[in-house]
């Protein structure tokens, strides 16, 4: 019985976890002396930013440290997060992750060409070009299988929405709306998951799995206060509203 969720092994799950707790600065890197980090930093700090930094945030440099080497590690760890769902899901039983430059343009496909999926992390990840871009790769897709499923996706929707819908799609460059096809679909949320592993619990069960994932891998035990826990069920409650 696995520990952590139903749809991929405990081995695959903390593999992947692992991935993004790796792009966290450590207590090594937060332990680091200010002139160290502002002498030799693996970035060159921006010397202004750090002022308005300091004085703004009326920080000691003690203070910035524990600000500016977390932000450092931010993007990685957010470009992680993005790519932590393609690979969960690509490593799903009978799901194919297609990875980066596939001749498709996608991201994840089912093993039989039955479903494509272009997926982002968050709703608001593309530009007018890079939707436009998107919506023509669908519909190549979508003319080459005539019978599959073609889905941009994403994980994090506006207000946590979830939904699996046609994709009416207005191109404002020429001022039309695209002939609509059923199989070019959006779809966002748990539903990204549901379509993937055929269980309608598997988002739920991958945010619940996450902390104590997580605490395994750094062989730590952080739980939350008990205030802390309060907002965060009712946080969950906003995620996972029906």
């Amino acid at each position: 019985m696995n520990k952590y969720v139903t749809f991929v092994s405990d081995e695959i799950f903390l593999e992947e976890v692992e991935k993004v707790v790796d792009a966290y600065a450590t207590d090594e890197d937060l332990s680091k002396a200010p002139w160290e980090v502002l002498s030799n930093s693996r970035e060159t700090i921006d010397q202004f930013k750090t002022l308005f930094d300091i004085y703004s945030n009326r920080f000691s440099l003690d203070d910035w440290i524990n600000f500016e080497i977390p932000r450092q590690h931010d993007k990685t760890a957010s470009n992680r997060v993005g790519d932590f769902h393609q690979n969960l899901l690509g490593r799903v039983d009978g799901w194919v992750n297609l990875g980066r430059g596939d001749p498709s343009g996608m991201d994840l496909k089912k093993e039989d060409n039955s479903i494509w999926i272009e997926l982002k992390n968050k709703y608001n990840t593309m530009n007018s070009s890079s939707l436009r871009d998107t919506r023509f790769k669908c519909e190549e897709l979508a003319e080459k299988y005539p019978n599959a499923k073609i889905y941009w996706a994403y994980i994090v929707s506006q207000n946590y929405e979830s939904f699996d819908k046609t994709w009416v799609y207005r191109d404002n460059k020429e001022n039309v709306v695209h002939e609509i096809n059923d199989n070019i679909r959006n779809i966002a949320g748990k539903d990204v998951y549901t379509l993937v592993t055929g269980d309608e619990t598997a988002f739920e069960q991958l945010f619940n799995a996450l902390p104590n994932a997580i605490n395994d891998i750094k062989k730590s035990k952080h739980i939350l206060t008990p205030k802390d826990q309060v907002i965060f069920e009712e946080y969950k409650q906003l995620i996972f509203k029906d």
